[in-house]
């Protein structure tokens, strides 16, 4: 079983279409599907944000290979009822992007995270760095993301509060990789992906060895989860980092669980 655990939706014609042969050829059973933050990074790159109710549609027209992740604001005074509908309508995991403008462990969202772990669903946040800069143009508004919200220190204190509740830190905290591997050795319900592409990736397995690998940093692969992050084709991204699990010592047992088995017990598959 291979799973994308991290696929944003470009909202492009011919996108799923292209997805699903793309998914053929890479072997992908299911991708994990996602929208954008309503204020939006790419907005100058597209006329609409990729919505979660244009994720319902792809899902519901291939819901034998597309799983919907709906992407929240925890600031949206709607936020627990957009999670009620979307986990209604069969979505399996949660996406917020902290860099646009706040602290995820921030107390006013704890009720919102005591629905997500009651529900028993991950959430997949940002971690670390954001490649992507400038949310507004609007003139006289200066508005960016920042990726200090998204440093991965700020997950500790509610992979703590919320012992029940998988928490998924993206790109292994690029470059903050040290800071996420030790929340995930001292908090057993944290994972890190591997996905993105250039320096993203790349620098993993270099700083894994340079630090003394697993003599120094013991990392659990049963707790690392694959995703393309639409950097690379599926394959070409299972590829590459397949290289970079086994630069860190990965086993084929292990790599098993990383590019499907342990994204198929968070979302519950089997």
């Amino acid at each position: 079983m291979k799973i994308d655990f991290h696929h944003h939706y470009p909202n492009k014609e011919g996108f799923v279409e292209s997805l699903l042969k793309e998914m053929d050829v890479a072997g992908v059973d299911y991708t994990l599907l996602m929208g954008r933050p309503h204020e939006d990074f790419w907005q100058n790159r597209n006329n609409e944000i990729p919505t979660n109710e244009i994720v319902l549609q792809a899902v519901k027209a291939h819901p034998d290979r597309l799983i919907g992740n709906v992407i929240l604001d925890p600031r949206d005074p709607d936020a627990i009822d957009t999670f009620d509908r979307f986990l209604g309508e069969g979505f399996k995991c949660v996406k917020m992007f902290p860099p646009v403008g706040f602290w995820p462990d921030d107390e006013r969202f704890f009720p919102l995270y005591e629905k997500i772990e009651q529900a028993g669903v991950p959430i997949l946040f940002h971690a670390g760095l954001t490649e992507m800069k400038i949310i507004s143009t609007e003139p006289g508004v200066r508005k960016a993301t920042n990726s200090k919200y998204s440093y991965p220190l700020n997950y500790d204190m509610i992979s703590r509060l919320f012992p029940k509740m998988p928490i998924v830190l993206a790109h292994m905290g690029y470059p903050h990789y040290v800071e996420a591997w030790s929340i995930a050795q001292a908090n057993k319900n944290v994972y890190l992906d591997i996905s993105g592409g250039g320096p993203w990736t790349e620098g993993i397995p270099i700083v894994f060895n340079a630090l003394g690998g697993h003599q120094f940093i013991p990392l659990d692969f049963s707790r690392v989860i694959w995703g393309s992050d639409n950097c690379l084709t599926q394959a070409e991204h299972i590829s590459t980092s397949d290289v970079f699990l086994r630069q860190m010592g990965a086993k084929s047992s292990d790599k098993e669980q990383v590019f499907g088995g342990t994204a198929m017990k968070l979302l519950k598959l089997q």
